[in-house]
């Protein structure tokens, strides 16, 4: 898991990037941290799965409503804890209290270029607002399937494990719907990088900001594979039979909305 940074002031938890909280970083927003803070306050009760009900967003939410505004998630039935973003930095708090009435500093973090991050921003902005898709996919298969991605929801067939979960299995025949949680881990088959001009169309515009993409195939336990983008390698290498985990990160913007779905980082 990507280290946040985080500081307890009486009932609540505050947490930012480790850029601190003038930046979520080149694939995160306050979103991003709020899930990084759940699963680590409360990862035994709290499961990623779940989040998607509990906190209230879908996978393609507005950008307003995750990065432009004060957002409150309630984060259990009985509305106890609470997620409230601060409107005017990247700082997020899992409190009991009705209010917060003073944010803490926590600006300072790992080291910012201020002209870098100026550019990846604006790629964001840019790519949001509409560049050429090289594989479109509408919001209705991203809504559908983004539990599946998210929670690494599978199906058990009598040919194993399925992931992502399908409606026929290599017969022609229909599969129970998902039932098992992949494992939080995998193991790294095979990696690559792709180039800043090799990169797909959707990411075009941040590819050679970030010196290329790399993605990574990658096998869990249980047997399934599967393909993912790496995050947070600027200082590391993927090798073969790495072990990985997985957070929820920013993938790409399309139709002004930005999708949302599972990254892999180095263990």
């Amino acid at each position: 898991m990507m280290p946040i940074s985080k500081t307890s002031i009486d009932n609540t938890v505050f947490a930012t990037s480790v850029y601190g909280q003038q930046w979520a970083g080149p694939d995160g927003d306050r979103l991003t941290i709020a899930l990084q803070l759940l699963q680590s306050e409360t990862a035994s009760t709290i499961q990623i799965d779940s989040l998607v009900e509990s906190l209230e967003y879908t996978p393609s939410t507005r950008i307003s409503s995750i990065i432009e505004s004060t957002t409150d998630w309630r984060v259990d039935p009985d509305g106890q804890y609470r997620l409230i973003a601060s409107n005017s930095s990247a700082i997020v708090a899992l409190t009991e209290d009705e209010n917060i009435v003073q944010w803490p500093d926590l600006s300072h973090g790992k080291s910012i270029d201020e002209e870098h991050k100026s550019a990846i921003n604006e790629a964001w902005k840019n790519e949001v607002s509409g560049v050429s898709q090289g594989a479109y996919i509408s919001q209705s298969q991203h809504v559908l399937a983004m539990p599946s991605r998210l929670g690494l929801h599978a199906q058990e067939d009598a040919s194993g494990i399925i992931w992502p979960p399908r409606q026929l299995n290599s017969e022609g025949e229909r599969i129970s719907p998902a039932t098992n949680k992949l494992d939080s881990s995998a193991s790294i088959l095979t990696w690559t990088r792709l180039s800043a001009a090799g990169a797909p169309s959707e990411f075009s515009l941040r590819a050679p900001l970030l010196g290329g993409i790399s993605t990574v195939l990658v096998e869990f336990a249980s047997g399934p594979k599967g393909v993912f983008m790496l995050a947070d390698d600027e200082e590391g290498q993927a090798s073969i039979d790495q072990e990985v985990s997985f957070e929820v990160r920013r993938l790409y913007g399309q139709d002004n909305l930005i999708h949302y779905g599972l990254k892999a980082l180095l263990i």
